[in-house]
């Protein structure tokens, strides 16, 4: 190479030397790829330039210029709710029982209702601030971060919308009461219609484009809250394409499921964003709702504005299959989504009188048939019935008390009986469930009344027709299930030596008397929930070994085998001879 072929090539050099230098900051992008592509176009370049250290300064500074594309992209919605989503904790951000919520409000629980103003309006827990959910995001001013917080709504769904929003947001603070005011009101707790005045916090630093996101979520949800409300109306969204996703567990989906559902866990929905499409309409379900309604939460954040919850759950559903798997129409077109079985069976419970709705005298009983013209009921089967029966009853076998609803009036005392106690119990507890108020048990039942030589009959009685009582369809779903399918024996362990061996290969023996009645005496081992208590307690009943309910003389124990069965425990039997039995068979006692 020439002398002057050097000193040109030793020229540009510097001139680019020169240009990269003072190009500044905001040209750094411009000047690096000069250099660039002069080395490459320079493949042999003389000795005393062969390490060209003037343009590797534009290629350091490349990092500077890509700042603001690595800026854009540290902000990952997928990311931060698929972390939320993932680490859901156990009980899903979820207080279930009343007490509970007492114990939260009494340690200090700020308390946010969720619904519109006028629901607010109309009652809510008192000291409870209402922030309607649509403007939840916009009032995170109003919203603490050093104290527990507890949202609610109607039901459920609202409220499990609203939690997965401020924890999204990184409230962990916070969680749900899915029973909400229907449970609260129905509990008969105390409330208010005064409305409380919000606390005013310092809001939690949040990305902006997080908070956005879930704002225009929140504050686009429509009428209904994107609510499949009906087993009907679910199923007319399954004909006509609807893509259904399960977020129970695995374990859970496997003992049964919609027919056609895909289930993915809830805390694995966004890793399997890739199975949900976008382009057909979605419908999230779980056993009761709370689940579903975060699902729905977690979704429409990220944009999935094509699913909506079935907040009745796979127990709504299952329960309005008919023997063919199609839903019969009458109990399906209006299961609403705003009911909730345990609730409604704990304001039952809880508000049994002193007597437990029963006439256990004879004498009491003979004078409320002479005084009060009841309607006697004897809910045995046809052939006992035939074989004798108190004089005026009707019959109508238990497993068809809900299809005979025609049969019972709401506005005359009635009086239930059975052989001797249980399946009257049983029948007191599905009738008061369904609202009948009028319905006493009469616990001795025929045995008690034929062996005291009252009259008896074997003429049949023809039943009057009477105008059925308005129902809740989801009960009334939830109790004939029940009913038609109790088994042979009717769930009853009925002498001490069966309890005795029951008890020996596994069987939990529950009392359900006070705690005073229980202080005096009970079976060895068993724990104590007072009947009126039973639905508040559920976790405390284990449903992974036979549970044995017993009192004193079998009438509560009939009752709460039933309320048991109708909340969804299916590993639970009576001991009808009760605790009197036990004791007097010498059997080991505490």
């Amino acid at each position: 190479m020439s002398k002057r072929t050097i000193s040109i090539f030793s020229l540009l050099l510097v001139i680019a030397l020169i240009v990269g230098a003072c190009g500044g900051g905001d040209q750094a992008p411009t000047a690096t790829p000069a250099p660039a592509v002069l080395a490459q176009d320079t493949p042999t370049p003389v000795p005393p330039t062969a390490t060209p250290v003037p343009t590797e300064a534009p290629a350091a500074e490349a990092p500077v210029a890509e700042a603001p594309a690595a800026e854009a992209a540290a902000f990952d919605l997928t990311a931060l709710v698929g972390e939320f989503a993932a680490n859901i904790p156990e009980g899903w951000m979820n207080v279930g029982k009343i007490d509970d919520v007492k114990a939260a409000i009494e340690a200090g629980a700020y308390v946010i209702d969720v619904r519109e103003a006028n629901e607010y309006a109309e009652g809510h827990i008192p000291g409870a601030v209402n922030i309607p959910i649509r403007t939840l995001a916009q009032n995170l001013d109003k919203v603490p971060t050093d104290q527990p917080v507890l949202v609610y709504c109607a039901s459920g769904h609202r409220a499990g919308m609203a939690t997965a929003a401020l924890r999204e947001l990184g409230y962990d603070n916070v969680r749900a009461f899915s029973g909400g005011w229907k449970a609260w009101s129905g509990a008969n707790e105390e409330v208010s219609t005064d409305a409380a005045a919000a606390g005013s916090f310092t809001p939690k630093e949040v990305a902006p484009e997080l908070l956005a996101a879930v704002d225009a979520f929140l504050s686009a949800i429509p009428e209904g809250y994107y609510i499949v409300g009906t087993v009907e109306k679910l199923q007319e969204a399954i004909d006509a394409g609807a893509v259904l996703i399960d977020v129970r567990e695995e374990s859970e989906f496997a003992e049964g499921a919609i027919p056609g559902a895909l289930n993915i866990p809830l805390r694995t929905l966004v890793a399997n964003l890739d199975q949900i499409p976008q382009d057909k309409p979605v419908i999230t379900y779980c056993a009761s709702g709370y689940r579903s309604a975060l699902a729905n939460g977690i979704l429409h954040t990220l944009g999935y504005d094509n699913v909506r919850s079935f907040p009745p759950g796979y127990g709504a559903w299952e329960a309005a299959q008919g023997e063919s798997g199609e839903v019969p129409a009458a109990v399906a077109a209006a299961v609403t989504s705003d009911f909730e079985i345990v609730g409604a069976v704990d304001a039952w419970l809880s508000a049994l009188p002193e007597g437990y709705l029963a006439v256990g005298k004879l004498d009491a009983f003979k004078d409320a048939i002479e005084n009060t013209k009841p309607l006697l009921i004897d809910v045995r089967e046809a052939n006992e019935y035939a074989e004798g029966h108190i004089p005026g009853a009707i019959n109508i076998p238990l497993r068809t008390l809900t299809q005979n609803l025609d049969k019972i009036p709401a506005d005359q005392p009635v009086f239930v009986y059975c052989a001797s106690g249980l399946r009257a119990g049983t029948a007191l507890t599905a009738l008061g469930l369904l609202g009948y108020d009028n319905v006493k048990s009469f616990p001795p039942g025929w045995k008690g009344w034929s062996e005291a030589g009252e009259e008896v009959s074997t003429e049949a009685v023809e039943a009057a027709i009477v105008t059925p009582k308005d129902v809740n369809p989801e009960m009334l779903a939830a109790v004939e299930e029940f009913l038609i399918n109790i088994p042979e024996g009717y769930y009853a362990v009925g002498t001490v030596e069966k309890m005795a061996e029951a008890i020996e290969a596994g069987a939990l023996p529950l009392d359900v008397r006070e705690a005073s009645e229980f202080e005096q005496g009970h079976i060895a081992g068993a724990p104590n929930i007072p009947i009126r208590t039973l639905a508040q307690n559920l976790d405390s009943i284990p449903t992974d070994q036979p549970v044995i309910v017993y009192c004193a003389s079998g009438h509560r124990a009939a009752i709460s085998n039933a309320a048991l069965h109708i909340m969804g425990l299916d590993n639970v039997r009576a001991f009808p001879p009760g605790y009197g039995a036990w004791e007097a068979a010498g059997e080991a006692t505490e």
